[in-house]
């Protein structure tokens, strides 16, 4: 029985999915000064450990081709074949204790059996206790020669900084959709299957931008319908298996279907659906469509900016209720309930009242500036630097939804126009004015008496003041 995601695992540097992996790792293999420890960070199915066993072959094949691996001498066979002694794979998940690091570290320090650089990959290495990682740290910093550390993890936030500045660092991301594609059409041409590109299309659109999650789901499409799928098979697929995506939520919910949508959730719970994947399903649609008001990815049609908020809102409650209960649609069920209110009413806005409404509080900038501390006080979590950056900037005129910010220096317009920045001051515009509000900066003559009595500062060391 084939098993695509092994069947069709890249055995190469070029045949990676992410082609920015594979050029990355090609300039740097062909340095001359390798590093001894490297970070490959990113999302659940990206090719982490597939790179981190390609490179394992690149550093020990005994004829590559260039930095590529031959795939035919013995070393690179032992390697594929997984029972190479000196490719170390450990889970930092049910290994991440001090003691496991400790025996990581005696392993080491050995000789390699029979390749020239013993390789240790360490997945969701983030996992790691701290003890754990002042542990590590000291091998990290003195290697022996003939060793060769791959760390991967989906957060590498959590590793500590004096860790991370040791590591070569490689960034995984999902798959775009023109990646994912590539990677099904290997299938497809390996195993002679008629399809059609709409339902490619589908399958490639359920992936969730993972690789692993890609081939997985084909695989078992196939082995259920064989050789030509079609669109009908995809669905039933889906829907056998519990589907039921965020966009069919949003249209359950904008037409006030309660009843069906409980409905759906104990049908789903009798077929034994993973609820707190669902709800991750749906956290993630929600918080594509939440973006999309402020001009990130494409808007479409359905819930407006407030009802899509308390949609996320709920869901991440939801999330915390999830390990208080062994009901796993429970949690939803309360969310799409409080959604509607208790006596399963709307209580939302339409979109043409909030625009009416939102219109007669923001139409006067005078209104807005007198808010102006109440917006900083909510930018300031999200990111100190950008709460400085507004103390310098002032509200100058409102025309619609679109505010003019008057900016004093020219390094402060240049940071707050960067996507995060405008990001975060767009989420403080909205939670104080109770809408998004799109923004534009312009510079001012007028300077802020604090910069006036400095001389001989540049623009740059000048904002620096603010938040140093």
């Amino acid at each position: 029985m084939s098993v695509f995601h092994l069947k069709y695992r890249p055995s190469k540097i070029k045949d990676l999915d992410l082609v920015e992996v594979s050029d990355k790792l090609t300039k740097i293999l062909e340095s001359k000064d390798m590093p001894q420890s490297w970070l490959f960070a990113g999302p659940k199915g990206s090719g982490k450990t597939s790179a981190a066993r390609i490179l394992a072959k690149a550093i020990n094949c005994l004829d590559p081709d260039g930095v590529e691996p031959c795939d035919k001498c013995k070393n690179c066979l032992e390697i594929a074949r997984g029972n190479s002694l000196d490719i170390i794979e450990i889970d930092g998940a049910s290994h991440g204790k001090v003691d496991d690091v400790r025996d990581l570290k005696d392993i080491a320090y050995l000789s390699p059996v029979n390749l020239k650089k013993k390789v240790i990959i360490i997945d969701e290495v983030h996992m790691l206790t701290k003890e754990a990682f002042n542990a590590l740290l000291k091998v990290l910093e003195e290697p022996p020669k003939n060793l060769i550390f791959v760390l991967c993890t989906t957060d590498d936030n959590k590793i500590p900084e004096t860790v991370l500045s040791r590591l070569c660092q490689v960034r995984f991301v999902k798959g775009d959709e023109k990646s994912l594609r590539k990677s099904l059409n290997k299938i497809i041409k390996g195993e002679k299957i008629e399809i059609d590109d709409e339902v490619i299309d589908l399958i490639v659109t359920k992936s969730d931008g993972s690789f692993r999650n890609l081939q997985r789901n084909f695989n078992e499409i196939f082995l259920q319908v064989g050789k030509k799928i079609t669109l009908a098979d995809v669905e039933n697929y889906l829907i056998k298996n519990g589907e039921y995506t965020g966009e069919m939520l949003e249209q359950d919910l904008k037409v006030g279907e309660v009843e069906i949508i409980f409905q759906k959730l104990e049908k789903m719970a009798e077929s034994g659906t993973n609820f707190m994947d669902l709800r991750d399903g749906w956290l993630l649609y929600f918080q594509k469509k939440l973006l999309s008001f402020y001009g990130i990815g494409n808007k479409s049609e359905g819930l407006d900016l407030l009802e899509v908020k308390r949609m996320v809102d709920l869901l991440v409650e939801a999330g915390k209720k999830e390990k208080l209960t062994t009901i796993g649609q429970l949690p939803l069920e309360i969310s799409v309930l409080e959604f509607f209110g208790e006596k399963k009413e709307v209580v939302i806005l339409k979109r043409e009242e909030v625009k009416k409404e939102i219109e007669e509080v923001v139409n006067d900038v005078e209104e807005i500036a007198k808010k102006w501390g109440e917006v900083l006080v909510a930018v300031k979590p999200y990111n100190h630097s950008v709460e400085a950056f507004l103390r310098a900037a002032r509200p100058k005129s409102m025309s619609g939804n679109n505010l003019v910010l008057e900016v004093f220096y020219k390094f402060h317009k240049e940071r707050l126009e960067e996507p995060k920045n405008r990001q975060i001051v767009m989420v403080g515009l909205e939670k104080v004015l109770g809408r998004g509000i799109d923004f534009k900066c312009i510079l001012t003559e007028i300077k802020i008496k604090k910069f006036e009595d400095t001389k001989n500062i540049d623009e740059k060391q000048k904002a620096e003041e603010i938040f140093v």
